[in-house]
């Protein structure tokens, strides 16, 4: 027979940050902190308790349905539903359909559907749910598109539900991410001001790191610090709750570090020559702008990126953008994929591309190197020399790319194994534009100042004898 609440429910001291939580009246909430800072079990207590017990004291809404979700299964039940059981362990379990039911005394009930999300198919789950409100645990590791979903299937159950909602409880999100400038934060967010303005009724709460110390193993977080030692990045989103991103594989470079890479103040343009890389061949144009303050020394002063402009437009605004920022400037090199000089027809007959594109807005790309490893190279040899490569703190796609999201991604199928071709997302076209100039720039073959004495027709003949397809030089008897 199962015990009452009375007996079982554990004491939950809700911290600072809890309080303001859970008295919101907002419809949208997050609350974001570092690993152990207690927020899983304040959203439990959340939907488990205070939301049904509110609608029970203000409407007399005796039951209630929320749907409870975590990336995986197999983290849903290890952690999150776990949590929920070990808090109110007197409820009855249907295990066959994942559900858990809470009957407390004042006399309202609460019906809980624990539901993962780790395939993109998984979306379909929720079209037909009719649930009183959402919580997601780890929030940024669920796609955008399942939130969405979501927010059209809350406030159904029961039928005209007075009010909706939606909760989420994540580790720190990185800068660009949605959830960073969806809410708005109780404090300001231990990194840069989020670049957009919140959503309507979306409320969120930044925990401070320590926070929930008292209710921790002794030491919790000095053997984390010490386990993390050589993971700086770690330390400030899992221990610190700064602002990061996550490692979803294996990392390109092997030279980045953001302590020495990544300037404390905006770096200033010397009024010197601009070197311009471009991804220009795909929907997604990037751009980055560098200067040399000395001949093996390079700075990433601007990156410019966007999920939806054509070429066109995307040439024009980074050329508007240039001219605010860099005014005056006589000397600037771009450089660009090889594919942009790709000819396509076009709707008026004839044919025309990127670069012709580019260049009818005033800026001519010359072709850069196609070989990927000799462009990772290029900008790794950089990141392994004392003052090799200094980038703008306003580069945060690209220094997010650096920190994770710029990987070879796992192979599911082998523990351990990653597949060889770079994970295609938002920030490998960055690097790509990266990697355009440095490549131009410090590979000793490619470099617009190198000094080669083999005559010039040879240089040439170099050149024809490269195959893109295999992407490497043949220079034969030319030595």
């Amino acid at each position: 027979m199962l015990q009452s609440p009375e007996q079982e429910t554990k004491n939950y001291m809700p911290l600072p940050t809890m309080r303001l939580f859970h008295s919101s009246g907002a419809t949208y909430r997050c609350m974001v902190g570092p690993v152990g800072s207690g927020k899983t079990s304040a959203a439990a207590w959340e939907v488990c308790r205070y939301a049904p017990m509110f609608l029970f004291s203000t409407y007399g809404i005796k039951k209630t349905r929320w749907v409870i979700i975590r990336n995986s299964y197999r983290e849903l039940t290890d952690t999150t539903q776990k949590t929920v059981m070990e808090w109110f362990p007197w409820g009855s379990e249907e295990k066959a359909n994942n559900k858990y039911f809470l009957q407390w005394p004042e006399g309202f009930e609460v019906e809980i559907l624990f539901r993962s999300c780790d395939r993109p198919g998984d979306i379909k789950k929720f079209k037909s749910l009719e649930v009183t409100g959402y919580w997601i645990d780890e929030s940024i590791e669920v796609p955008e598109e399942v939130k969405r979903m979501l927010a059209n299937r809350i406030g159904r159950f029961p039928p005209k539900c007075p009010h909706k909602f939606g909760m989420e409880t994540t580790n720190p999100p990185d800068v660009e991410h949605p959830t960073y400038s969806q809410f708005k934060w109780n404090v300001l967010p231990p990194g840069p001001l989020p670049p957009a303005d919140p959503l309507e009724d979306h409320e969120g709460f930044w925990q401070p790191p320590g926070e929930n110390d008292a209710n921790l193993p002794v030491n919790y977080y000095a053997d984390l610090r010490l386990a993390y030692r050589d993971y700086s990045d770690w330390v400030d989103m899992y221990i610190l709750g700064k602002p990061g991103v996550m490692v979803s594989g294996k990392l390109v470079y092997n030279n980045f570090r953001r302590e020495y890479h990544v300037a404390k103040e905006p770096l200033v343009w010397n009024k010197g020559t601009l070197y311009c890389g471009w991804d220009n061949s795909g929907n997604r144009p990037a751009c980055t702008v560098a200067q040399l303050p000395s001949p093996m020394r390079v700075q990433i002063l601007r990156e410019y990126h966007n999920d939806r402009m054509n070429i066109v437009d995307f040439t024009k605004y980074v050329v508007h953008q240039m001219n605010l920022a860099f005014p005056g400037a006589k000397e600037i090199q771009h450089w660009a994929d090889p594919a942009g000089n790709a000819e396509y027809s076009t709707k008026e007959g004839g044919f025309t591309s990127n670069a012709t594109l580019m260049a009818q807005c005033g800026v001519a790309v010359a072709p850069s190197e196609q070989n990927v490893q000799a462009r990772i190279e290029a900008v790794d040899q950089m990141l392994g020399r004392i003052d090799g490569i200094l980038i703008d703190p306003s580069c945060t796609r690209l220094i997010n790319g650096f920190l994770g999201g710029y990987c070879y991604p796992q192979n599911k199928s082998l523990m351990g194994e990653f597949l060889p071709n770079i994970l295609k997302n938002k920030y490998s076209h960055i690097h790509d534009a990266l990697q355009y100039v440095m490549v131009r720039l410090f590979a000793p073959d490619l470099r617009p100042d190198a000094r080669d004495p083999v005559p010039a027709l040879l240089q040439q003949q170099r050149r024809d004898r490269y195959d893109p397809l295999e992407g490497t030089r043949r220079y034969n008897s030319l030595r």
